[in-house]
């Protein structure tokens, strides 16, 4: 039929006019919009053949085990294909910003292959030269600190592959709680500016298929001490005591109820028995050491007028459960202000509203007509995070106030090094805070932005820690700041040691320090510094360091300590001298970093008809829990679910059916 004809028709026929325009403006709905106006992630459709796979990766399993303040974590991805064709994998997968990735194996029926590391460039060559050769090969590269991407290669039909990652890291504390983070899914990202960036185009699992993909965790934690307290506010897990200094955590279940969000440990210690201490180890020909010193408790508050600028997230990602928990954390974090101090609001999506155009104080009557403000809104439109931190810049500001930023977000953006070099060149105008809403924010972000703010990271899973979080962040706020820190190691030689200075710091917080050591332990570690007019001095004695006989992670951590100030948070050095000294300490201490990657090649040659030209298949993941999938923030083309389209068809038949009981 011709396009005359159809006119003709539905111009004969009203009922049918009607229904050929509505058939057109559905089917524009699904392929007539741009990728800035649909902002959302893609998600799983059927591969060109009934043949392919699209499901390859089908269990995750992690293996955590802590040691004092250090984690060794293994993570194990196994990969099937039960189709009738070839294929190749790629899954993007979160880890931590604090992670040291050194070791990747594949293991491929009965034979294991060790994976190298080498330059970034060079392992794509020698992956693409393997997988044009008909060889079983993986690849893993870093997309951001906290982002990594598997591709995996010439999975043959009835395979089954396993990929195993192992990292290290060292695990937080305030206090007497320490607590530890297994990412477990990328959140979406919303792409502000024009560079996009392949790893964000990811397909996202559907409801009905999250239960292919099966989970496992296991932790274990040793500590030196009785351990008071161990919980995990993520999840629901089996939670064991095998004595009083060991702990253990098992978790099971699919991307529905595991997959979706990430996993948070926390554990308690005995108050008492917090104190400085020293770990050493040797690796390399080269020594190592850590040092982790206790600022003073007890110091006089001092309290000083301070402005609060809060910059909520208020884009489509954080539609529904997030902005919740936002608006809660909010409610509780106002409700903590001092009367002398003085406040604003500013919600940011694509555009951004600003509650007032200075700040107010903080009285009861602008609280509640700013909570009113908040609540009024919804969750939709983009991240333009950069934007909305200029604006809050350029907002007057009284000089007698210190400015605190308060940012609440999931931080869903690929901006982030734009935002951290905004962050830094204001460093004189206010310190920046930021809280990570949801069950799977973007730590990098979150993280940076308190870093080189010099503020505090805060993270909020579930609306119910509002209260919780918010009287951490009152405290943090009011607790003396310890200036002009220095550490002497007195009768040892220490070398190249991180980080180079020491910031101001709050009280009650660690400060850890990373380096290099020759000859041998003796004399003492000492802690300086100024909280108002008091001075402060601790020792620790180096005898009494604990050492690490056999174990390499202190040469792993102190390299990706090195590596996060060279390449995480600094936009400061030359592009050329950062990436060259980068390159070298991934090579060198076998180190996943921004410029080398992991390669492993089986040297079996499988099929080599195929000649490279493989099925590929971008592995989906889940949605974070408590995200509609439809209200993501990545920039990428959108085709309507099949549950869309049902909704749709009915809509239509509906409307035929009443224009037909109007003789229309």
């Amino acid at each position: 039929m011709n396009c005359f004809s159809t006119f003709y028709l539905t111009s004969r026929f009203p009922v049918l006019h009607g229904c050929f325009v509505i058939c057109c403006l559905l089917l524009s709905l699904g392929r007539g919009l741009s990728a800035e106006e649909t902002e959302v992630p893609y998600f799983l459709v059927n591969g060109q053949s009934a043949s392919v796979d699209q499901l390859p990766l089908k269990s995750v399993d992690a293996s955590i085990d802590i040691v004092g303040t250090i984690a060794q974590v293994e993570l194990v991805q196994t990969y099937a294909n039960v189709g009738s064709e070839a294929i190749e994998a790629v899954y993007v997968f979160p880890g931590s910003t604090r992670s040291a990735v050194h070791a990747l194996s594949m293991r491929v029926g009965d034979r294991v292959v060790e994976a190298e590391i080498q330059e970034k460039a060079q392992a794509r060559r020698t992956y693409e030269a393997a997988k044009q050769e008909g060889r079983t090969t993986s690849l893993l590269e870093q997309q951001r600190p906290n982002v990594f991407k598997m591709n995996l290669a010439n999975i043959f039909p009835g395979d089954v592959v396993e990929v195993s990652l192992k990292y290290t890291e060292w695990v937080r504390r305030e206090k007497s709680e320490y607590s530890f983070e297994l990412p477990l899914v990328v959140g979406p990202r919303f792409e502000e500016g024009d560079a996009a960036e392949a790893w964000v185009e990811n397909p996202h699992l559907l409801d009905r298929e999250a239960e292919k993909v099966s989970y496992g965790v296991r932790a274990r934690i040793l500590s030196s001490v009785s351990i008071e307290k161990a919980f995990c506010p993520s999840h629901e897990v089996e939670m064991s005591f095998l004595d009083s200094r060991t702990a253990e955590l098992r978790l099971e279940g699919d991307a529905s109820t595991v997959g979706n969000r990430d996993l948070r440990l926390q554990y308690q210690v005995s108050g008492d028995a917090v104190k400085s201490g020293v770990w050493v180890s040797e690796s390399g020909g080269e020594r190592y050491f850590m040092a982790s010193l206790e600022p003073p408790t007890g110091v006089k508050r001092e309290r000083i007028p301070r402005e609060y600028f809060f910059v909520i997230d208020v884009s489509g990602s954080m539609h529904g459960f997030p902005l919740d928990t936002a608006k809660k954390m909010m409610e509780a974090l106002v409700a903590r202000l001092d009367d002398t101090d003085r406040f604003n609001v500013l919600l940011f999506s694509g555009e951004s509203k600003v509650y007032s155009p200075t700040s107010v104080p903080a009285t009861v009557e602008n609280l509640l007509d700013a909570i009113s403000f908040i609540y009024e809104t919804r969750g939709s439109g983009g991240t333009r995070l950069l934007q909305a931190l200029n604006r809050v810049y350029e907002t007057p500001r009284d000089p007698a106030f210190s400015r605190n930023i308060v940012v609440l977000t999931d931080g869903y953006v690929t901006v982030e090094d734009r935002v951290f070099d905004l962050i830094r060149s204001r460093l004189d105008e206010a310190n920046v805070f930021a809280c990570g809403i949801g069950s799977a924010p973007n730590r990098f972000l979150i993280e940076g932005m308190a870093k080189v703010g010099q503020g505090m990271p805060f993270f909020v899973g579930e609306p119910r820690e509002s209260s919780r979080v918010a009287d951490r962040f009152s405290e943090y706020v009011s607790e003396p700041v310890l200036t002009r820190l220095d550490v002497v190691f007195s009768d040892m030689e220490v070398s190249e040691v991180e980080p180079l200075a020491l910031p101001d710091l709050l009280a009650e917080r660690p400060v850890l320090i990373f380096g290099k050591y020759t000859g041998h332990l003796a004399g003492e570690v000492v802690l300086s510094g100024r909280s108002g007019d008091s001075e402060y001095v601790a020792a620790t004695r180096l005898s009494e360091a604990v050492n690490l006989a056999g174990s390499r992670s202190l040469e792993y951590v102190w390299a990706r300590e090195r590596i996060r100030r060279l390449s995480d948070y600094n936009g400061l050095w030359p592009s050329e001298d950062r990436r060259t000294e980068i390159t070298r300490l991934g090579l060198k201490h076998s180190l996943l970093t921004k410029y080398t990657s992991f390669v492993a090649v089986d040297k079996v040659v499988r099929n080599v008809e195929t000649g490279g030209r493989l099925q590929q298949v971008k592995q989906p993941i889940p949605s974070p829990k408590g995200m509609h999938p439809t209200m993501g923030g990545g920039s990428v083309p959108v085709t309507p679910e099949p549950e869309m389209w049902a909704l749709m068809g009915l809509v239509l038949v509906a409307i035929t059916w009443i224009l037909i009981r109007r003789g229309c």
